[in-house]
């Protein structure tokens, strides 16, 4: 009879542990990230179009970072805008945000959002579900927020995800650089060096950016260029290993890229302008520009022409300098198929027509 007992204990236990498991099963299956998508003229709306007004895809309101390219920025308490900055889908983003300083929470997942999309949306703990989950998949209960939201000044974001395109942004976390797109010639004048700057131009030029910035972060480019025998602006000082890793770092840690179109010229740089020519916005996708792109940020990091941080020295017989070195990672990064942006997922193929 006790055996009896015992062993209905010991099935009565191993059924609600089943039961207990299924249960927790469910709760992880309700709590799982609200999932919305920003793919279709229905759900979103498109930046840097052809019809839109110059003074809106210039004004400060689109500065993005570029480690942030899906940003997501509050708008009242109860109300957030979702942007992609870059010039190409981006899927199965989880948006990450973390409130008064507490644990980052999974606050939704984008399915999907087109290139250049934007569209204002509910806080999900506002519109559904007040229980979320933390990056560690522990329970999060934000129904004190369901009320009154978040103020706009104590919550912040961010966005992961796994597959390649995501892991590839994500090494952008190393750049401090924000991102305007500038108009240097608002009365079109043909006396300067500066274009009328175009959505054409700022589309191409989000990709630019992206694609410079996967260089400069690489293992491979921080190397060639600490190898590299640098001059400095005196034109004969060879900087020590520690002054180019202190001018790498300012290329990184770069605060600020106000960029625009340039004209009889290929490149413009100093301080936050930065401006490329026609040829170059045409042609970074698909073959080496780095001469160009190089020298100006190096103007950008306070380098004159005397310094090989912009135009190359010959040094027994060989090009030396920033430039050379962005040139040399470019073709690795063109041969391996490693840029960010490419012709395959750029989404307005007639850019580069």
């Amino acid at each position: 009879m006790i055996k009896r007992i015992f062993s209905a204990v010991i099935i009565l236990g191993l059924f609600i542990a089943c039961s207990k498991s299924d249960d927790d099963d469910k709760v992880e299956e309700k709590i799982a990230p609200k999932e919305v998508s920003f793919d279709t003229n229905q759900n979103s709306t498109l930046m840097f179009q052809d019809d839109e007004a110059l003074d809106v895809m210039t004004s400060e309101a689109r500065i993005y970072s570029i480690s942030q390219v899906i940003r997501v920025k509050p708008i009242d308490e109860k109300t957030i805008e979702v942007s992609n900055f870059a010039p190409f889908d981006i899927e199965d983003a989880t948006i990450l945000a973390t409130i008064e300083g507490n644990a980052q929470v999974q606050l939704f997942k984008i399915k999907k959002i087109r290139a250049h999309a934007t569209q204002t949306m509910k806080y999900p703990f506002v519109e559904g579900t007040s229980v979320f989950l933390d990056v560690e998949n522990k329970k999060v209960d934000l129904s004190q927020y369901k009320t009154t939201g978040v103020a706009t000044t104590k919550i912040s974001f961010d966005f992961t995800g796994e597959n390649e395109t995501i892991l590839k942004l994500k090494k952008l976390k190393a750049l401090k650089w924000t991102i305007k797109y500038h108009n240097y010639d608002p009365n079109n004048d043909p006396n300067n060096n500066w274009m009328p700057t175009t959505a054409k131009d700022i589309r191409r030029f989000s990709g630019l950016m992206l694609n410079m910035g996967i260089v400069f972060v690489s293992d491979n480019f921080k190397q060639a260029f600490l190898n590299e025998q640098i001059i400095g602006n005196d034109g004969t000082t060879v900087l020590t290993l520690a002054e180019k890793e202190k001018a790498y770092n300012n290329i990184l840690n770069h605060a600020r890229f106000n960029c625009g179109k340039v004209d009889k010229v290929s490149g413009l740089g100093g301080g936050a302008t930065l401006g490329y020519a026609e040829h170059i916005l045409h042609d970074y996708i698909s073959k080496d520009a780095g001469d160009i792109t190089a020298h100006e940020i190096g103007h950008c990091i306070g380098f004159n022409h005397d310094s090989n941080m912009t135009y190359p020295k010959m040094i027994n017989n060989v090009s030396v300098g920033i430039s050379p070195v962005m040139s040399r990672i470019n073709k690795e990064f063109f041969a391996g198929g490693l840029f960010i942006v490419n012709l395959q997922n750029y989404y307005k193929s007639s850019d580069f027509q």
